[in-house]
């Protein structure tokens, strides 16, 4: 689909073009006179979804990456707080990534997961007490990844894009041409949170990737809103450097924001499954580009 960039997920950082723009303009859009039908946009949400649902049985050489990052978390009240981990995957934009979590005051253990992104997504968890890892159930997608921080892996999956959607209207989001859809919450999540109505994505016109994620409870507000912060460019490839996870209950943001980047590395394919994730993941440090 040639140079896009990736926002959807934490485990779907692809490259960008140059051109984007920061995702710091409000939500709802603005003026654009291009407005889709209702199957021009199903085609491009279909689109966007087969491209998140990568084929994870793909083969690649030199592609794998690995990237550093660090979670920093802002309350409303009271420091800042902050922990380290890495992101790897067999290839930018393939469906399955590890996100590996250090140690840290907020973190007794260090712990591993594993994304599987799809119509029905996996995800895994592995802890240095535990034989093997275990499959989250549905209720623990909700739980934060890190006590008191923003994050679960329901936000980092989104599997939201494969539910039911309707086409909600065009306007500009961040700058950018953009198409808004609505995503009802489906019975099994209203179980488990209630208090949620339905997300929102505004996937871009011209790189068919989401500028912006709102979830609703039944305010006009949103409760969560995920922003892009910042991109940055290694080499010909442009990633997401920074994110913000923001909830407007709490008052608080967690911002994501990758440190360090290493690009066509040669992983093991076996690494990105349950089996894989008793075995570590061993990238020379001389690898890494500063992105600080």
């Amino acid at each position: 689909m040639g140079n896009k960039f990736g926002i959807a997920l934490l485990v779907h950082l692809l490259f960008c073009d140059a051109s984007l723009l920061l995702a710091n303009s409000i939500f709802p859009v603005r003026g654009f006179d291009q407005v889709l039908s209702d199957r021009e946009a199903l085609e491009r949400l279909e689109s966007y979804r087969d491209y998140v649902a990568s084929d994870l049985n793909k083969t690649t050489f030199h592609e794998a990456y690995s990237f550093l990052f660090r979670f920093r978390h802002m309350p409303r009240r009271g420091p800042d707080f902050f922990c380290t981990g890495s992101l790897s995957g067999p290839f930018l934009g393939n469906g399955c990534s590890r996100l590996e979590l250090d140690s840290s005051p907020h973190l007794e253990v260090e712990s591993t997961y594993l994304f599987i992104n799809q119509s029905n997504p996996e995800v895994w968890k592995k802890e240095p007490n535990l034989t093997q890892p275990i499959k989250l159930s549905a209720e623990e997608l909700f739980f934060p990844i890190v006590p008191g921080m923003n994050q679960s892996p329901f936000d980092l999956l989104m599997p939201f894009v494969f539910w039911e959607a309707k086409y909600h209207n065009s306007g500009r989001v961040a700058g950018r041409p953009s198409h808004v859809f609505h995503f009802p919450c489906p019975s099994w999540v209203r179980h488990l949170k209630p208090e949620w109505s339905y997300l929102t994505m505004a996937l871009d016109h011209a790189y068919q990737a989401p500028l912006r994620v709102e979830t609703f409870g039944n305010g006009y507000l949103p409760d969560k809103t995920f922003v892009l912060r910042s991109f940055k460019r290694i080499k010909s490839t442009w990633i997401v450097k920074a994110i913000d996870f923001k909830d407007r209950l709490s008052g608080s943001t967690t911002r994501f924001e990758i440190t360090s980047a290493a690009l066509d590395l040669d992983l093991e394919p076996s690494l990105f499954s349950p089996e894989g994730m008793m075995r570590s993941i061993s990238v020379n440090l001389e690898s890494y580009e500063n992105l600080n």
